[in-house]
């Protein structure tokens, strides 16, 4: 039971260094990398991905740490944590909101919320932070609900080309750079 307690309480608290890490990492020094992925340019990858990379690594140590003897053996279960909150990570953020591989998915309320909370992060380059619990004031939604450009239009990623349901896609991409050129500005 403790190992459960363990591995269930490493997955919850990733959220919140998750959410830490990217206000003040990702959308501070980190910038340099994270452009990539609010300024998207349609190549397959993005210097964001290295992102995950360089975070599995934290995951990677907490287990090689286990390993080490019976007082921190453990730590295996916080690694479990981590590494299945990086795998839920994973899916909803790169699979099922940006849509970078090419399977169909079923809708459902709790990831479209995820996702529609992404999109205002998207859209206002600020709050929310977190992706697994993203809390969104009402004056955010409200602003995100005046319409505008949807910053998480299905553009050339993963193989793919116009602007989702609707077919050939050129009003959305044209409205795509121009939301690009306002996200620069704004970050």
């Amino acid at each position: 039971m403790t190992s459960l307690a363990l591995a269930a309480g490493a997955f919850v608290a990733m959220e919140a260094v998750r959410s830490l890490a990217h206000r003040f990492l990702m959308h501070g020094v980190g910038m340099v990398w994270h452009r990539s992925h609010h300024v998207p340019t349609g190549d397959r990858f993005e210097r964001n991905d290295l992102f995950p990379l360089c975070f599995s690594a934290v995951g990677v140590a907490v287990f090689a740490i286990a390993t080490t003897g019976p007082a921190v053996a453990p730590l295996f279960w916080v690694g479990v944590g981590i590494t299945a909150y990086g795998a839920l990570y994973l899916f909803v953020h790169e699979v099922y909101i940006h849509e970078r591989l090419p399977v169909r998915l079923p809708r459902l309320a709790y990831l479209a919320w995820l996702r529609e909370a992404h999109r205002v992060h998207h859209r206002f380059g600020g709050e929310p932070y977190g992706m697994l619990l993203p809390l969104v004031s009402r004056e955010l939604r409200s602003r995100a609900a005046a319409g505008g450009v949807d910053p998480l239009a299905r553009t050339s990623r993963a193989g793919r080309s116009g602007g989702g349901a609707g077919g050939g896609g050129g009003d959305v991409r044209a409205a795509r750079r121009r939301s690009t050129r306002d996200a620069r500005m704004r970050l």
